[in-house]
């Protein structure tokens, strides 16, 4: 009895494993992906072969399986691909099969929780001629433009006039938070207002008429939704948390309390500290939620849907103190006690 329970012990513990290489040989590796060219009359061998070798995918064999699966093995087209983004071998596929980049276009991918400073820099990777001009149609990030001293300093232009959910931001403050995150093909010979609009364009239709009609039910407004969601964004991960901690943030600006997040803090100083410093939580912006009361000044990232989604429709609870642990789990406590407690158990 014991042989046979040891037995199907390994049996199980085999196929977790080939269930676990399975997974993972089906998983592309699109991080650094942004140009792969298919050249005229390549065949589906060659173009597998050279994924592999790029170290796009991990499996040959695998990718072949679900190239047949498709059913589109065969009409793969020449051009330049920007596999970034490609979370499975489908998506891959469809981009193959869909056609390339055009050469007067760049792949632009903004990821959920970006600010204005990695999507400059994801420009410039790109090749993008005017990156360097953004801040001029954007505005500087983490910067209050009232306390700058030269008129020719960069500021933000308004938009408002084109997208109405703009009106309640402030105009010393940059479109932090309006870029929604995305892929987007861009033309080379972009000017940085014209691309800026396609952002912004974009961030118009993801926020739907219900979503809006839910926010002024709130009796809120679009800009104090995305300046919190944009810390939302920055503090977890999951959808579960990010609708709990959305409920603490609203909560804690109802009873007067300070944010004291520790993101605000990091965009203030530009420092990414999983946990900040006495010192840093003392620096002079309005960015900085430790020293100051209420909202930032102006959103602190892009957030995604599901940020955007958490603090419209957050999720009621009894915590008010929440802190993610070196185990990468969040955990929550009631009162300072229960929080301070858990700062030892969890943050050593």
């Amino acid at each position: 009895m014991k042989r046979l329970l040891i037995a199907v012990i390994a049996i199980f513990a085999s196929l977790a494993a080939l269930s676990w290489t399975g997974a993972w040989l089906s998983t592309p590796v699109t991080k650094d992906a942004g140009s792969f060219v298919v050249a005229q009359g390549e065949g589906t061998a060659v173009i597998v072969s050279r994924l592999k070798a790029m170290g796009v995918i991990r499996s040959e064999m695998l990718f072949k399986l679900a190239l047949v699966n498709s059913g589109l093995e065969k009409k793969l087209q020449p051009g330049t691909y920007d596999f970034r983004g490609a979370a499975d071998f489908a998506e891959i596929i469809r981009r193959l099969a869909a056609g390339g980049i055009p050469a007067n276009e760049f792949v632009l991918l903004i990821k959920e929780g970006w600010n204005l400073a990695d999507i400059k820099k994801a420009l410039a990777d790109a090749g993008y001629a005017e990156a360097d001009k953004l801040y001029f149609v954007t505005g500087i990030p983490a910067t209050d433009h009232r306390e700058l001293s030269s008129d020719k300093a960069p500021q933000p232009q308004d938009y408002a006039k084109d997208f109405p959910f703009l009106a309640g931001k402030p105009s010393y403050v940059s479109l932090e938070g309006f870029l929604f995150p995305d892929t987007y093909r861009i033309y080379k010979d972009a000017t940085p207002m014209s691309l800026v609009k396609v952002l912004l364009a974009n961030f118009d239709r993801k926020l739907t008429p219900e979503m809006r009609k839910r926010i002024a039910d709130r009796g809120s407004n679009v800009y104090d939704i995305v300046t919190l969601a944009s810390v939302v964004e920055r503090e977890v991960k999951s959808d579960a948390d990010r609708r709990k901690v959305a409920d603490i943030f609203w909560r804690r600006l109802d009873a007067g309390m300070p944010l004291q997040a520790d993101s605000t803090v990091n965009y203030a100083t530009g420092k990414s500290l999983p946990a900040v410093s006495l010192e840093d939580t003392q620096a002079v912006s309005r960015y900085n939620t430790y020293r100051y009361p209420g909202l930032p000044l102006g959103p602190i990232s892009n957030p995604g849907l599901s940020s955007l989604e958490a603090t419209i429709s957050p999720e009621p609870n009894e915590y008010w103190y929440f802190l993610t642990g070196a185990d990468g789990a969040v955990h929550y406590g009631k009162t300072l006690d229960e929080h301070n407690r858990n700062k030892a158990k969890y943050l050593r």
